[in-house]
């Protein structure tokens, strides 16, 4: 083995490059999906009334079952496998029951008063686009269903290291909305899109059905909610749904800084930041998700010298390439922008504003990528609370920030902003652990032998 080969075996974890190509054709797709909807709807009432009926289930999906089960359900399921491979399954099929019963019972409601919802996503619709609305709404009532049985699979994947099902189901889940436009467009209009993202959904857990078929796990109901493992879930997971609104909160405000900034002020913004956020997903999210696991056996295992070694090695090298990739966005951020949104009526002054603001958000992408594999790390401890007071506080200093910014530097003050939220948290989260660590060195469960640093 070279030593090159060596290098990338222990910097790397396993699964990281899999999924940050896997999240890279996600982007892809996603580019592709809004190419199609551009060309067969154009910006008009449909599309509009599509994306707003989107909002509150989605939001109701995030906040009841993504946003909590990504904290706790892998280090519960990685100690419960260290003592009995029954009782893990046993805990993951209940946990799979509880998120489609109560996402279920949520979407019944939603269903119902989906005509009351429009005052609150789309208020400027008249009667006959409130209508529209209603309708795409209550079509698309079932994918929030769906998706909570398979983000729930998803994490028992992750657990087992089978990042390929895992990074594949975004990717067919765009391509299900694209096959539905290209298909149904002509005959039924903007809900061949709705239709779309119903059968997009069903192969986003379709895969990752097959994924688990190769796993030791069998999906079926359990209500074993007394269980103390489901338990501890519930009180880990309940700090998560109640922190969730942080972050749209977050841009939120930013939007309305931006509003008082000039015309194009918050276009800008939007499509700045998402540039920023490819990095961070590629490389922060994808090698973060990769080592999670390992993480999670070695404190369940007792090992702390492997925990901090698997950690430093995935903290390093996501803060090298991070720091790489943001010196690359401030280099060709500009020629970027103008090959892939200039032209029409995105004229020169658009690409200078976006390239400027890009270039400052460049600034927070190794902060923001570092909240990854250190928030994870804090999950891995089965601890959630004290990643939930680092990103409030991340978000008192990027108001602040922002604020005391904006008089002088402009629309630039938010990206500023946002790099020195990210970096208190960042501090913060690495405070956390370090307390963590001296707080707890003897109170994990003894067990096996667990993977090593790579994840291997």
């Amino acid at each position: 083995m070279t030593p090159l080969r060596r290098l990338l075996e222990r910097a790397v974890p396993r699964g990281a490059i899999l999924l940050s190509v896997l999240t890279f054709g996600s982007y892809a797709m996603g580019l592709v999906r809004d190419r199609f909807f551009a060309q067969t709807f154009g910006a008009g009432i449909d599309l509009d009334a599509y994306n707003a009926a989107f909002q509150i289930p989605e939001l109701a999906l995030d906040v009841l079952v993504a946003s909590g089960l990504v904290a706790p359900f892998i280090p519960i399921f990685t100690g419960l496998r260290g003592e009995s491979d029954a009782a893990a399954e046993r805990f993951a099929r209940t946990v799979l029951t509880a998120a489609v019963l109560v996402m279920s019972a949520a979407v019944a409601i939603l269903f119902v008063l989906a005509p009351e919802t429009a005052r609150i996503a789309a208020p400027g619709f008249d009667d006959g686009e409130r209508a529209l609305y209603t309708d795409l709404f209550r079509l698309m009532c079932v994918t929030p269903i769906i998706f909570a049985a398979s983000i729930t699979l998803g994490e028992v994947l992750i657990a087992r290291q089978r990042f390929l099902y895992y990074g594949l189901a975004p990717i067919l889940y765009n391509a299900g909305i694209v096959l539905g436009t290209v298909l149904l467009a002509e005959s039924i209009g903007i809900f061949a899109a709705a239709v779309g993202a119903v059968i997009g959904a069903l192969l986003h857990l379709a895969i990752r059905i097959i994924g688990i078929a190769r796993t030791d796990v069998r999906i079926r109901p359990s209500f074993a909610f007394r269980e103390p493992s489901f338990v501890a879930f519930v009180k880990l997971m309940l700090p998560k749904m109640l922190s969730h609104p942080i972050e749209p909160v977050l841009f939120l405000y930013f939007t309305a800084v931006a509003t008082t900034l000039g015309a194009g002020s918050v276009s800008a913004l939007s499509f700045a930041r998402n540039f920023q956020s490819v990095p961070v997903s590629l490389i922060g999210v994808s090698f973060s998700l990769a080592v999670f696991p390992a993480l999670s056996a070695a404190w369940a295992a007792g090992d702390r010298a492997s925990y901090v070694r698997i950690l430093t090695a995935n903290v390093v090298t996501i803060a090298i390439l991070t720091v790489v990739a943001a010196i690359g966005l401030v280099v060709v951020g500009e020629l970027g922008i103008r090959v892939l949104l200039g032209g029409g009526a995105f004229d020169a002054d658009d690409v200078a504003r976006t390239a400027l603001v890009l270039a400052a958000f460049a600034i927070s992408v190794p902060f923001d990528a570092l909240t990854h594999p250190l928030s994870r790390a804090l999950y891995a401890t089965r601890n959630t609370v004290l990643q939930v007071l680092a990103s409030l506080a991340g978000l008192v200093v990027t108001v602040l920030a922002t604020a005391a910014l904006v008089g002088e530097a402009g629309i630039v003050a938010i990206p500023l902003g946002f790099a020195m939220g990210a970096a208190t948290k960042v501090g913060l989260l690495a405070l956390a652990l370090v307390s963590r660590l001296r707080a707890t060195p003897d109170q994990a469960r003894p067990g096996p032998p667990r993977p090593s640093e790579s994840g291997r």
